[in-house]
């Protein structure tokens, strides 16, 4: 049987993990038809080097519920059908103050990264409200962009079956992850290479599952940091805990009985004494981190056509939650643009720079670098200055109403 792959899309985007899933809905929902390339690691990336952790608890932080609606409706209600967790942000956490929508905002939602995807899938494809087709083709991966340094005109993809072929778009987003290639693909295409912040240093992540022992269900999610070694637990699912551990040598976390005695050894054992009394499932999965990258696409005049977002653009600590603050930045960022048209000549530079000054907030505080650590944020001045705008146009109106 013949199989017959698209040519042309309105937009394509790169990688189906939660950046690119929540992109895909935003760009669906503003009218714009979309293929998804849900391959998983790009062309290039070696098997044995993958970071990749779908044993690693993912948190959708302050919000919940809201947060992933907004930009997937329906999203947040299927979660908590299928198991997802609810706990309660504990009051002074810096994560309630990212953004100011998310003030008072007291919830954190937590699953595994296995549930959070299959469920946006799903929402993805079928959500009601898309008025376009959006189609996600499973095993079909990236391995080069087309185009020159002016503008980018597509991606040379691999399906499946092994075929490769140009597929042309209005526009392209790279969300393939903290492995992505793209300053490799921009340099074939004669691009500007755009310079990259880093903070920290390489390291190792171990995870491990343990079923929730009984009476401690309702046990929130418990994070401990100590410089480069931290312990994270996150209740997800199916009477399970999802724990990441990280450490600066990979012998601390490697095995069973390392593993438990490093949570000990944290100056706070609180994580270490719970897994103690816990059954384990499965092994320890230990995966090598380097150290955190900012590409900064947004300094650079790249060709037109493309956006850069997730850990393709900014990677973060497997136990820091703006991981996934800064894919719904994006999403958002996206969503704005695309009010002006997807064929708008400066509308990726200008999606780029939107989701530039979100990063800018989630990066600067060195302190913020763990779950539920940090100081308050102040407001920006550019949201300082919007909200002024705002009461003093409010104020003109309330006038008028009143002569």
């Amino acid at each position: 049987m013949t199989t017959t792959h698209p040519k042309h899309v309105e937009a394509l985007i790169i990688g189906g993990g939660y950046a690119g899933l929540l992109a895909a809905s935003v760009v669906s929902l503003a009218g714009y038809d979309v293929l998804v390339l849900a391959g998983g690691r790009p062309a290039g990336h070696s098997r044995e080097s993958d970071s990749e952790a779908t044993l690693h608890g993912e948190v959708l932080h302050v919000g919940g519920m809201w947060d992933v609606n907004d930009l997937a409706y329906g999203s947040g209600a299927l979660l908590r059908l299928r198991g997802a967790r609810t706990s309660t942000l504990p009051a002074g956490d810096h994560l309630s103050r990212t953004r100011p929508r998310a003030w008072g905002t007291r919830e954190l939602l937590t699953c595994s990264r296995e549930l959070l995807t299959e469920v946006l899938r799903e929402v993805v494809i079928s959500n009601p409200g898309h008025e376009r087709d959006t189609t996600i083709l499973h095993g079909a991966e990236a391995v080069g962009l087309i185009g020159d340094q002016s503008a980018v005109l597509g991606a040379l993809v691999r399906f499946d079956d092994g075929s490769e072929r140009e597929v042309t778009a209005q526009l392209v987003v790279d969300a393939s992850g903290a492995h992505a290639c793209t300053s490799t693909w921009l340099r074939n295409l004669d691009a500007a290479t755009a310079p990259v912040t880093t903070r920290g240093t390489a390291g190792y992540s171990a995870s491990r599952l343990y079923r929730t022992p009984r009476g401690q269900s309702d046990v929130p999610l418990t994070a401990v940091a100590d410089g480069a070694r931290s312990a994270v637990l996150v209740p997800v699912e199916g009477g399970m805990w999802a724990v990441t551990q990280t450490a600066p040598d990979r012998e601390r976390i490697a095995d069973a009985v390392a593993f438990a005695d490093a949570a000990l050894a944290l100056p706070d054992p609180a994580v270490g004494r719970l897994i103690a009394g816990a059954e384990p499932v499965g092994d320890v999965v230990v995966s090598p981190t380097s150290a955190l990258r900012w590409h900064r696409y947004d300094r650079v005049r790249g060709p037109r056509g493309l956006v850069v977002i997730g850990d393709a653009l900014a990677t973060f600590s497997p136990l820091d939650a703006r991981g996934p603050l800064a894919a719904e930045a994006a999403a958002r960022a996206l969503r704005v643009v695309l009010g002006r048209g997807i064929s708008h000549p400066r509308a990726a530079r200008r999606a780029q720079q939107a989701i530039a000054e979100e990063i800018a907030q989630l990066w600067s505080d060195p302190q913020t670098d763990r779950i539920g650590g940090g100081r308050p944020k102040a407001v920006s001045p550019g949201l300082s200055t919007r909200l002024a705008r705002a009461r003093a146009a409010t104020r003109r109106v309330l006038r008028l109403r009143a002569r």
